[in-house]
Parts: C-alpha cells; structure tokens; sequence
C-alpha cells in the first residue's frame, strides 16, 4: 500500500542519509531516486560472518533432534548465515526436512521471501514487522512450554526473550552473524562533514545499532555534540519504535516514525513530514 501512495509524492533535490549496511542500502537508495531525491549511502553498519560457528551448529542441531516448536527468523541476514553454513555443513536438505515439523515465523515479508527461496514457508509473518509484532502474534497462542528458537544477530537487545519468557516459553537465542561498526570510518566522517555543512536534508535509521554505531564514531573523533546540534536541524527518521528508542537515549529527537515497520512506509512518512513542515527545513 505504502509503495502505491508514494507515486503522488516528491523529494525533488533534498539529501537523504541512508545508514544501513551496505548491501541493503540498495533498496531505499532507489526508492530515494524514484522520489527524485538524492540518496548519500553511509553504512555505519557492517553485517560479517561469525567466526565462531558454534552457535549455528548448535541451532542446526536442535532442529534436526526434535528439539525445537517454534523458529523465529529475525532478518534476511540471517537466513542468508544459516543457508550458508548449512551448505557448508552439507546439511541442508536433511535441515529443511525437519525444520518443517517447527512452527516458522518470520519478522516480515522481506525475510519471509527470502526463506521460500530456499523452500522454507514462513507460518507466520509479524504484521509489525517487529520484536513487538512477534509478541503481539505469539501472544495469542500458547506458548507454555514450547522451545523457541531464535536466529539473531550478535547485538540483539533481550526484548524477544524477555516477553516470550514471561509467556512460558523456553527461549534458545542463536547469533547468526555479527552487526558491527565499519571497519574503515573514514566515510562516516566525510559524511559528518557533510552534515555539519548542510548538505544533508535528512537522515535515515533503519535500526539501533545504525545510529549507535555513528553516534559512537562521531564520540571517538570528538565530535558527538557537534553531530547532536546538527541533527536538530536536520530531518531524523527512524524505521520503528525500537531504533527511535535507541536514538532517543542517545539523546537525540526524532521526527519521524511510520505506523507500519518497513522503509516504503518511513519513506511516505519521511516525504509527508518534509512537505508538512517545508517552511521549517528550507535550506
């Protein structure tokens, strides 16, 4: 729905940050040019292999023995790790076979298209596309009891585990792969000059550890007030309300959050705002 409602909507000539990794920035930066506006990618996030692969052994493991009720998929990234080290394992179609018998859930229809590629259907897709669409679902069956597997990055706050614990549910969280700063910051800091110039209309954050990250290289080259007074004159927007929660005890104010999780509903709640509020966020 959100993709059919910004065809009526414009970014003409406006600047907009885009901080995922950068693989995925790809998607948001095209939707960007469709608005006419002019994407600036600077990943403050770098998703990377695990070296230790014991946790995915681990995971792998306990589906093949039976072990497991529920499976909850928390990004493409990790369907991506587990795929990987299944093939490397020379396992995955004995998996798949009985991952089958679990109940799959998915975080959104991003990471469940990702799974029927590789034949795995999702049962259940989160209509928040969130931690907290995941337990809003799951709240509504029984979970007393069941083992629920969750594949994660190796940062993930205990949120999930935490409401689903309080459900009666016996929680096995799996890191899938590792979500780290940029090993070269030398474009964040071109970024953050950029930004403390002007040039940059609006910044996008599409999770915690991408505004966490540049909050945290900005500090290491003594620049974190300097960056906090220039983003109160510019556009912040966050994908949902756990990356504004992150950005918001970094003390920073966000402008915008769309209802529905995803980056074409921030993307028309970004485009609404700017035109709304255009006086204001005129250069």
């Amino acid at each position: 729905m959100a993709q059919k409602r910004l065809k009526h909507l414009s970014l003409k000539g406006k600047v907009i940050a885009i901080t995922r990794p950068k693989k995925q920035a790809r998607e948001l930066a095209e939707l960007v040019s469709k608005l006419g506006g002019k994407p600036y990618v600077v990943p403050t996030v770098e998703i990377k292999p695990l070296l230790d692969r014991q946790p995915i052994t681990e995971f792998v493991n306990n589906v093949l023995n039976k072990r497991v009720d529920h499976v909850i998929f928390m990004s493409v990234n990790g369907v991506t790790s587990l795929i990987d080290s299944l093939e490397k394992m020379e396992q995955k179609d004995s998996f798949l076979k009985e991952l089958n018998g679990a109940m799959i859930v998915a975080i959104g229809p991003k990471t469940e298209r990702k799974l029927e590629e590789h034949g795995i259907e999702a049962n259940l897709v989160s209509p928040k596309h969130s931690s907290e669409g995941i337990v809003e679902s799951l709240k509504k069956m029984d979970m007393e009891g069941k083992t629920v597997a969750v594949l994660r990055s190796s940062i993930a706050n205990n949120y999930l585990r935490r409401e689903l614990e309080k459900m009666g549910a016996n929680v096995l969280e799996f890191p899938a792969y590792e979500s780290a700063p940029p090993s070269d910051d030398s474009k964040v800091l071109v970024f953050l000059n950029d930004l403390f110039k002007g040039k940059i209309d609006a910044i996008t954050f599409t999770s915690s550890s991408t505004a966490q990250n540049l909050f945290k290289i900005a500090g290491e080259h003594v620049l974190a007030e300097k960056f906090k007074n220039s983003l109160e004159k510019t556009v912040v927007a966050a994908i949902g309300s756990t990356t504004q929660g992150s950005l918001e005890e970094l003390g920073i104010k966000v402008d915008v959050v769309p209802k529905e999780y995803t980056i074409e509903a921030m993307m028309e709640a970004l485009v609404r705002y700017m035109q709304k509020n255009n006086a204001r966020w005129a250069k």
